[in-house]
């Protein structure tokens, strides 16, 4: 029995657990970067004696056979962490995932009436179809918690009003909040708080970026070829047959499996697509987002794991603390704090001069007393593109079309929060590499072994 090669397109999550799993079975591959080191946008960068991840990372154990494997993977390098989040509004902490009874304690008297009311209205009154995000928050939670917590927020992190955007942009996060578990909580104290809150997870010593270099270390590193961007893909008969690596080196490919943000990918393939596929391409967007990490004399800011902004008036949505995910992410008796501002290509925060971005986020940290200017040592910048696909309201059909099209490449697996144009987490993405291999061992779908003659 011999196997044919695998090619993987992308060395981030999705493509690292394609690697690993392939490698389990015995499946030849070599995995192209484009970039100087793995983990896509889940890295872990370092600034001196600190480390930071792009992005508030986390694993969930949602999906078994990946947390088993992962654990087996890294052992007691992985932690488990308890940490709670929280929205900073007007000046108050409140639990998120949101919680009723901490709502109680922090909404203010007048706000939590209207909240009531509101929850009470939209329980009535409920509409049979959900047409948008944000006809499903006012729906679910009552206006008035939807215009304080989640519309603002949504808008601010999409770049795109809550009425044009799938309601499946919320995931999963926001089902602990009804009028039952309202009157619950208001009546029954802390000893029946509901169990809805998002604090529990994974996560390594040493940051996230961990989990990407154990698995680069069991893909084996010399199966993995960085600073081979992809700039075209060449099909012929329904099948892709060659791969061009910066823009000079042609090589040919059997089974191939892609990580590429689907739009990238349909853009590169040669024979270009149809016209309309390339319009549909167009038509789907995605998030960038602009890190500001501040490194500070301080031994702690918060005990939170993330501090989420809805505030309308500031450019960013989501403040981390690495060090409450593990002490090892700053020295002793120091902290940081990570700065997530989405933007788009092109737009202001995306092009600005560093140390602009860096002064104007000092500037507004102490205005919201969660910092003092003295107590800031260094910063650093960090520009995450394509960190979200942008689910707009129809998003479905066309990435539907895109798929289909593409399907016809009888060798080409697509897979990642990319490629899949999809909100995944890296369980998610697990799965999705693991799920790839298996279709890949077995002939009766996508034929990847072939029996060699003795």
């Amino acid at each position: 029995m011999i196997h044919s090669e695998l090619t993987i397109i992308g060395a981030g999550p999705a493509g690292l657990a394609a690697g690993f799993y392939a490698r389990r079975a015995r499946i030849p591959f070599t995995l192209f970067e484009a970039n100087e080191t793995v983990g896509g946008n889940a890295r872990t960068l370092r600034a001196g004696d600190f480390s930071f991840d792009t992005g508030a990372h986390r694993f969930h154990s949602q999906d078994e056979a990946a947390t088993r494997d992962l654990l087996e993977l890294m052992g007691d390098e992985l932690l488990q962490i308890n940490v709670p989040s929280q929205i900073v509004f007007n000046g108050r902490f409140i639990d998120f995932p949101l919680s009723p009874l901490n709502l109680i304690g922090n909404f203010g008297v007048s706000n939590l009436i209207r909240a009531c009311f509101g929850l009470a209205w939209s329980r009535l009154f409920k509409q049979t179809e959900q047409t948008s995000f944000e006809s499903a928050v006012v729906t679910r939670y009552g206006k008035t918690i939807a215009d304080a917590f989640l519309l603002g927020y949504t808008e601010k992190l999409w770049g795109v009003p809550p009425s044009q955007l799938s309601p499946r942009v919320s995931g999963k996060r926001l089902q602990g909040l009804n009028l039952r578990t309202f009157l619950i909580e208001a009546f029954g104290g802390s000893r029946v708080k509901t169990e809805h809150l998002d604090g529990r997870f994974f996560y390594p010593r040493s940051g996230i970026g961990a989990i990407m270099d154990h698995f680069a270390a069991a893909c084996g590193h010399e199966q993995i070829r960085l600073k081979s961007r992809i700039t075209r893909l060449y099909h012929t008969d329904h099948r892709i047959s060659e791969i061009e690596i910066n823009e000079a080196e042609q090589i040919p490919v059997s089974e191939i499996i892609s990580t590429l943000p689907l739009s990238v990918l349909l853009r590169n393939l040669h024979p270009a697509p149809p016209a309309d596929m390339l319009d549909a391409a167009k038509r789907i967007q995605f998030r960038n987002v602009v890190l500001v990490a501040l490194f500070l004399d301080r031994e702690r800011i918060t005990p939170n794991a993330s501090l989420y902004f809805p505030d309308r008036t500031l450019p960013f949505t989501r403040i981390y603390e690495p060090r409450n995910r593990s002490i090892k992410m700053a020295p002793n008796g120091k902290t940081s704090l990570v700065v997530e501002i989405p933007t788009g290509f092109g737009s202001q925060n995306w092009t600005a001069n560093d140390s602009d971005l860096i002064e104007r986020t000092i500037e507004q940290l102490s205005s919201l007393r969660l910092i003092r200017k003295t107590t800031v040592l260094d910063s650093m910048v960090c520009r995450i593109p394509f960190a979200y696909p942008v689910l707009k309201l129809g998003f479905e059909e066309t990435v539907a079309k895109l798929l289909t099209y593409l399907s016809r490449f009888e060798n080409l697996h697509i897979i990642g929060r990319n490629g899949e144009f999809a909100y995944t987490h890296i369980h998610d993405l697990m799965k999705a590499g693991r799920e790839a291999v298996q279709k890949l061992k077995r002939p009766s779908e996508k034929p990847l072994l072939v029996e060699a003659q003795n």
